[in-house]
């Protein structure tokens, strides 16, 4: 709800800032003095169009700001969620300023936001009624949540149903959208992923081929030289056939030295398991140089057919990955690619099916909750019919049309449902919006929000006059639903009717004044002498006459006997 209000700079209003009750906020004054001005500031920070003209005179901008308590698990706290607002306990704080020079800023909680976004966040915080605008319950889809309201439990689990089959048909009808493609453009992707399949698999890959060729490679291109230099080390370790002197040899007499020595100073032992270790290695190398040299071949075709596979390897490098792993892995990709176009008329084929019978279950639980519709529509029309009544309009006949477009899927079903009425007989049944009075759209509206209750997620309700044309016993019926309505939610009401008066629990009174350079609206909460002063006024006009003050007092006291009457409900609703 909203707790406070400031403005600044706007049209008449050079500053103010409203504190306001959480149950019936009054304000009255005089025709003229401007009580609608606060209403129309308030519009800014609900996001609606704010125009450079009601920048007050001699100001560069004008700025409003509003605090509401909001509950954190309700859907204003869900949006703020949705768009990264930290939230600090209940309150929300809303900014708006607009410059001369066109600069506009809005802001929730201190953080910059569009004007959509505000004006998304606030449709939960406020209602405002009144003779030129059309509340947002005159809108066809909030009309068909309050008759699903209405309904209750006949309609919620078959609601839950709709929507679960809604979002799975949308689901399917974009999957085979995406599916449903040009049969030439889905014969070019097979051919050209079956040419590069085969030019992966006809090349018969392993992962480290590449590396072994090339090792493969160098032995080739080098087995003269690699030859040469195998036997002349052969021959430094074993000799010449003529000449058996050769390192081996040479190394054995000295091992032979050295253990004879060893045996006269044993400072030359560790120098016998040297030669040891040495002769042992070195014999391991005249073996493996030996086998070496068997297998040197002087091979030419062999040479040329590795330098031909590693050309082919380079080339798919080139076309496909750096790494033979990469090849691979890229071409088992392709497969699968191929695989998923060969098996697309199966897999569409299979999503239309789905959907078709989908379809059909949608629609049986479609026209299941258009009947359930339909049965709550004439008895929820029946008591807005009654509340009208009270309301002066008991000639009103109240019509809820649920139509149904079997074409349409949507997570609600498939019904337009669309609150009509006719004032006054002979006149047709026209929508609600196109109300031509705006003493009849307001009245509509109470009678509404008086059946309903506390069914909808508004806390804060506007009614901008009423009382327009009506009087007498009505205005009190009026008075009395306001206050009533009241107990469950915020409301503040810009009135011309004393019975109306009397029911505030804060009571405000707009005043205009100035002189011949500048004029500016003054906005006061009275306390319960002034309220009671300014109620004997709107009893008796221009001069408040004894009979005047002696009305006001019982109005008051009337008033304050319906609170607890009301009050005594609230608490025992509440049990």
């Amino acid at each position: 709800m909203l707790k406070r209000i400031s403005i600044a700079n706007y049209a008449l209003i050079d500053k103010l800032e409203v504190n306001l009750d959480d149950h019936l906020n009054v304000i009255t004054g005089e025709t003229g003095a401007g009580k609608s001005i606060v209403i129309d500031a308030l519009t800014l920070i609900l996001g609606q169009r704010g125009s450079r003209k009601n920048i007050r005179a001699g100001a560069d901008k004008l700025a409003v700001q509003g605090v509401f308590e909001i509950d954190p698990e309700g859907s204003v706290a869900a949006k703020l969620s949705d768009m990264a607002i930290p939230l600090e306990g209940r309150t929300l704080i809303l900014n708006r300023t607009l410059s001369r020079s066109g600069h506009n800023t809005c802001r929730i909680n201190g953080f910059a936001v569009t004007v959509a976004q505000m004006k998304a966040l606030t449709q939960d915080l406020i209602d405002i009624h009144s003779q030129h605008e059309n509340n947002s319950l005159f809108q066809p889809s909030a009309q068909r949540r309050l008759l699903d309201a209405w309904g209750r439990d006949a309609i919620a689990p078959l609601l839950e149903k709709t929507k679960a089959q809604a979002a799975r048909l949308k689901t399917l009808s974009r999957q085979i959208q995406a599916q449903v493609q040009d049969d030439r453009t889905l014969a070019r992707q097979k051919q050209m992923l079956a040419f590069e399949i085969k030019d992966i698999e006809g090349a018969h890959l392993t992962p480290g081929e590449d590396e072994s060729l090339e090792r493969e490679q160098r032995v080739l291109e080098n087995s003269e030289m690699l030859f040469s230099e195998v036997e002349t080390g052969r021959l430094l370790l074993n000799g010449q056939e003529d000449q058996s002197e050769g390192v081996l040899s040479e190394l054995s007499q000295l091992q032979h030295a050295v253990e004879r020595l060893s045996q006269f100073d044993e400072k030359f032992k560790p120098y016998k398991a040297a030669l040891e270790t040495a002769q042992a290695e070195l014999s391991e190398l005249s073996i493996e140089l030996a086998s070496y040299q068997e297998d040197i071949q002087f091979d030419a075709g062999r040479l040329d057919e590795v330098e031909k596979r590693l050309s082919l390897i380079d080339g798919l490098k080139r076309k496909y990955g750096d790494t033979l792993e990469d090849i691979i892995a890229y071409g088992q990709n392709l497969t699968k690619q191929y695989d998923d176009l060969a098996h697309h008329d199966d897999r569409l084929e299979a999503m239309k099916s789905e959907y078709a019978a989908l379809w059909k279950a949608y629609r049986e639980t479609a026209r299941t909750l258009h009947e359930k519709r339909v049965e709550a529509a004439r008895p929820l029309a029946q008591a807005i019919e009654k509340e009208l009544s009270d309301l002066a309009m008991p000639r009103a006949r109240f019509v809820i049309a649920v139509d149904e477009d079997e074409q349409v899927i949507a997570p609600w079903g498939n019904d337009q449902v669309a609150f009509k009425i006719s004032v006054n007989p002979g006149t047709p049944i026209r929508p609600l919006k196109e109300v031509a009075s705006g003493g009849e759209i307001s009245r509509i509206m109470l009678a509404i929000k008086c059946i309903f209750g506390s069914l909808d997620h508004v806390e804060t309700m506007i009614f901008d006059e009423i009382d327009t044309g009506i009087s007498g016993r009505t205005a009190q019926v009026v008075a009395e639903k306001i206050l009533a309505l009241s107990r469950k939610r915020q409301v503040i009401t810009i009135t011309h009717l004393p019975q109306i008066t009397a029911m505030a629990d804060a009571h405000f009174r707009v005043m205009k004044s100035g002189d011949e350079n500048s004029t500016q609206v003054s906005f006061e909460e009275l306390d319960a002498e002034e309220s009671r002063q300014e109620l004997a006024r709107m009893l008796s006009g221009a001069r408040v006459t004894d009979l005047a003050q002696t009305h006001a007092e019982e109005m008051l006291a009337m008033a304050a006997q319906q609170k607890l009457i009301d009050q005594a409900k609230a608490e025992k609703e509440v049990e």
